[in-house]
């Protein structure tokens, strides 16, 4: 029995009935994956009898007491998520499904808030992919080119993510193709992301501060550049600091949410 989840949601996306069965299914029989403050990770397998079910992700995202006088101020992690994810399947980039958010809240504060999407069999995000020691050279450039291509791929639909990391990034069997996981500060522009907005999300991706070699953030500036000159050179994307690439990033993120950017939040649905 996984203990955390709350006794009672409002549902913001998908169908009520439905989530509160899974949740209870997912609190009875599934796999626990991360149980700390701010995150509940569960994982359900897909029934026996399905051949098109893929199993869920059940995302918890926790509010501690010391913020929740502030959490009602803005959207629930899991509703900006959903969001985000629905709004680059709608652009047809590749990302998880969104089955379902909801919230729990106590009168105004936020207390939690529950994302579920769908289980992508035989997807492992690059970070993982990297630190594994068979992990041959060949393949590995491989990965970084598909990274690189995915990147430009998310700029040139207009979406800028704001937390680019290769954890962000699924590798799905059997050809690694890419499959975005998360992206719960990404903005819509509407138009090719600007030049030094691009440049914010490469240093996240294959920074300094990343696992990546400075051979994997050539491969990937390489295959995002497409014969054409990268918004940012290697030399420059490989020093810059984390507190400069933190002031860019932040500086990067209130700018589109000031100027109309933030990708809109579908409204609530009624319980059914």
């Amino acid at each position: 029995m996984i203990k955390g989840f709350p006794p009672c949601l409002k549902t913001i996306f998908g169908e009520h009935s439905q989530l509160q069965s899974g949740m209870n299914e997912a609190s009875t029989s599934g796999e626990l994956v991360k149980d700390e403050e701010e995150t509940l990770l569960v994982r359900t397998l897909a029934p026996s009898d399905s051949s098109t079910d893929p199993g869920r992700w059940w995302k918890l995202y926790r509010v501690p007491l010391r913020r929740r006088c502030f959490a009602w101020l803005g959207p629930s992690r899991a509703r900006r998520e959903g969001a985000a994810l629905r709004r680059l399947a709608e652009l047809d980039l590749p990302c998880v499904e969104v089955h379902g958010v909801a919230e729990h809240r106590c009168g105004p504060l936020l207390c939690s808030s529950l994302l579920v999407t769908n289980d992508c069999a035989g997807g492992t995000d690059l970070r993982m992919l990297l630190r594994q020691k068979e992990l041959t050279p060949a393949r590995r450039k491989k990965l970084m080119e598909m990274a690189g291509r995915a990147a430009r791929r998310l700029h040139d639909a207009g979406i800028v993510h704001f937390r680019m990391q290769l954890r962000n990034v699924l590798a799905l069997a059997p050809d690694d193709s890419p499959c975005w996981l998360d992206a719960p500060y990404a903005c819509d522009f509407r138009s090719p992301v600007p030049k030094w907005l691009r440049a914010v999300d490469l240093v996240d991706l294959v920074g300094a501060q990343s696992i990546a070699t400075v051979e994997d953030a050539r491969t990937v500036l390489l295959a995002y550049a497409d014969r054409v000159t990268p918004p940012i050179s290697l030399e420059r994307l490989r020093a810059r600091t984390p507190f400069a690439q933190k002031l860019r990033r932040i500086g990067g993120y209130v700018f589109a949410i000031n100027s109309g950017r933030r990708i809109r939040l579908t409204p609530p649905q009624p319980a059914t």
